[in-house]
């Protein structure tokens, strides 16, 4: 042994090793030979939500590794050479703090001499991104700041800050949260390598090569774009993003939780901003304009009686209560379950999400779903307009579990060994039932991501 300690001694330092990287001894071949590698400070660092990041990336078997990063959050290597894809993340008060201490310019202008030297000069060939996470208005501080008050940077600051990405030559890709962030970044390493294997895409520096050009570039090379061809590129991936939920409801709910329910901003006389019907339907033109008339006949509580037996909202206007019974019913299960008073989750929520991932990926009868991986899941679904992972408070997409968990029958039931599955007896009532409810729903909101066609 101390012949083998002087042997080593000899040889000098070892090369430092990654902080993390994937634990599998396999990789889905989805992602080839792409490997992400991502900043030791993303997250917060090793103290605050790095390892839950790589946690997300272990549940979904993205190839990763944790190291110090000169340039961007996250860069994608192929073999041992760089792809010419560049991403930044930031969180609302991540753009804020920075507009405050001059890092938004300062790393934008590095980013771009990147994307010279990875994108073969004048032509950068080379993306370079940023993934906005969660919503600057959910981020807001005692004196309409967000972050932090002392950053004084107000909302739409942040948002025409955002904005102006596209002009400065990034595209944009907006998530809801750390778990859909990581989502969208094991869909852009699937992108490279499908990329990389049709010759799309091609691969020439190492990291240390890659650095080395860049400690010599101009620092003109970092100025915004002047060309049209570099501006207002498109992002890797297609993302999809809705800040103000689905078109048809004006719920403000991050979960189902009763603690999380802001009754302030859900009054029950408010009008539904948008409705499945056109306005020349209500002028008594277009499609159904017998219907409605009929209804426009009608008195208010009429209205509201022909609502409440449908488990619609009985508020608003008579044009409201309209909007509302043009609209196809709902599921039977729903209403009979209302009308109990038993609960069902609403549309969008996390508990409704929660529910549509175990109905479209657990088979009952088998082993339930393990709480990380049902979250994954759930955030996939779009059926929560807000993210799983919350918004950085003390409460997230699980929080509204225990309400799913209770009842007789309960929605949900637990396993051993902290697995999760839908109930399925009685059948007419099972959670089986009330999740294939709800994903109808989902999908006639348009919110569903699951490419089936229903009804």
């Amino acid at each position: 042994r101390a012949k083998k300690l002087r042997v080593l001694a000899k040889k000098g330092p070892a090369e430092p090793g990654p902080l993390r990287q994937l634990p599998n001894n396999t990789v889905d071949e989805e992602f080839g030979n792409v490997t992400m590698s991502m900043d030791h400070r993303e997250g917060g660092g090793s103290s605050k939500g790095l390892h839950t990041m790589c946690d997300q990336l272990d549940i979904r078997g993205v190839p990763y590794v944790v190291r110090e990063l000169k340039i961007a959050d996250y860069v994608f290597f192929v073999g041992d050479k760089l792809a010419p894809v560049l991403i930044e993340r930031k969180s609302a008060e991540d753009v804020a703090g920075s507009l405050h201490d001059g890092r938004w310019e300062r790393q934008q202008r590095n980013m771009r001499k990147a994307q010279y030297v990875l994108g073969d000069g004048h032509a950068r060939r080379c993306q370079i991104c940023y993934i906005i996470e969660g919503d600057p208005n959910k981020r807001k501080v005692h004196g309409g700041n967000v972050g932090r008050r002392t950053w004084f940077q107000s909302v739409d600051d942040c948002e025409s800050a955002i904005s102006e990405l596209p002009l400065l030559g990034f595209s944009v890709m907006r998530s809801k949260g750390h778990l859909d962030t990581i989502g969208i970044l094991a869909k852009v390493a699937q992108d490279i390598s499908w990329k990389v294997k049709n010759g799309v895409i091609d691969v020439k520096y190492t990291y240390k090569q890659f650095l080395d050009r860049i400690k010599v570039c101009d620092e003109k090379l970092g100025n915004p774009p002047t060309l049209k061809e570099h501006q207002n590129p498109a992002p890797p991936v297609v993302v999809n993003w809705n800040p103000a939920g689905p078109k048809t409801t004006n719920t403000k709910t991050t979960s189902d939780d009763p603690k999380k329910t802001n009754k302030s901003n859900e009054p029950e006389t408010e009008p539904e901003p948008n409705m499945n019907y056109s306005e020349a339907n209500l002028n008594g033109g277009g499609e159904n304009c017998e219907e409605i008339s009929e209804l426009k006949k009608m008195s208010l509580q009429a209205l509201k009686d022909l609502c409440k037996e449908r488990g619609d909202k009985i508020g608003g206007k008579k044009e409201d209560l309209i909007a509302r019974l043009m609209k196809p019913r709902k599921p039977e299960i729903i209403i009979m379950r209302a009308r109990r008073n038993e609960y069902v989750p609403k549309i969008p929520s996390c508990n409704a999400a929660l529910m549509v991932a175990l109905h479209l990926h657990h088979i009952p009868g088998t082993q339930g779903l393990a709480k990380e991986r049902l979250m994954v899941l759930a955030e996939e679904t779009g059926v929560s307009k807000d993210s799983m992972s919350g918004d950085g408070g003390f409460y997230d997409g699980w929080s509204g579990m225990k309400d799913l968990l209770r009842g007789d029958p309960a929605l949900v039931k637990r396993e051993k060994g902290q697995k999760f599955s839908l109930t399925t007896q009685p059948p007419e009532s099972s959670g089986v039932a009330v999740a294939n409810a709800l994903h109808i729903l989902a999908h006639r909101e348009g919110l569903c991501t699951c490419g089936n066609t229903l009804e």
